[in-house]
């Protein structure tokens, strides 16, 4: 089976899984309670059935990348050595310094967005663009209302710093940069799907070590 060795599992899981999620799980609910508290100020336009399906349908593909990958080295989830390039979003949506507000919130809807990149000719990162920053605003371009300069990681970050920054600095993303170019994102949504992961590892291993037997398709389809 995947998880390999009980033996091996049992003596490492308990101090290093236990702290890694401890850590992850307090890292995320801090950055997805400011979230929610930031957002009920704000009107609320909730999206129609079909967007929904959408987004849960990119939400479960995301999770079952991020779940094979922790899967196929337990070490690096066991020893706390999750990099950022394991968990981050690959397709991140860019845009000028000057599209404007009705454009970005026309992207942000069709394609179910929160977060947004703006770049420059070079396609540098300049600044940061939320959801709730163009909530915040009736008209503009993107260089008057994202958030600048960028708070930017490299794909070989450590998770559990990476959270500790985010928490700190109240930010729900983060480009990833590497050699001046933009190649990914990690927001709270992927922290919150990378701790869904995790406990359904946890789940697992814990059914199979009362001799029970998860069908594939259970285990395939489950979501937390």
């Amino acid at each position: 089976m995947w998880f390999g060795s009980m033996a091996a599992f049992d003596q490492a899981v308990s101090p290093t899984i236990s702290v890694a999620v401890m850590s992850l799980a307090i890292g995320v609910l801090v950055g997805y309670l400011l979230s929610v508290r930031w957002s009920k100020s704000k009107e609320v336009v909730r999206p129609a059935p079909s967007a929904h399906e959408a987004r849960r349908s990119t939400l479960y593909e995301k999770r079952q990348v991020i779940l094979r990958r922790l899967q196929n080295d337990l070490d690096m989830l066991l020893e706390n050595q999750i990099e950022v390039r394991n968990l981050m979003s690959t397709q991140v949506v860019r845009v000028q310094p000057g599209r404007n507000v009705a454009e970005m919130r026309r992207l942000m809807t069709t394609q179910h967005l929160r977060h947004l990149v703006v770049v420059d000719e070079t396609e540098r990162a300049v600044g940061v663009i939320s959801d709730r920053d163009l909530l915040a605003v009736k008209d503009g371009i993107a260089a008057d209302i994202m958030h600048a300069p960028v708070m930017a990681i490299s794909p070989q970050s450590m998770l559990l710093p990476t959270v500790s920054h985010m928490i700190e600095n109240n930010i729900s993303c983060l480009p990833v940069v590497e050699e001046d170019r933009v190649v990914g994102i990690i927001t709270t949504t992927d922290l919150l799907l990378t701790l869904q992961s995790i406990l359904r590892i946890l789940q697992m291993e814990r059914i199979s070590r009362s001799g029970g037997v998860v069908p594939e398709k259970e285990y395939a389809d489950c979501m937390i």
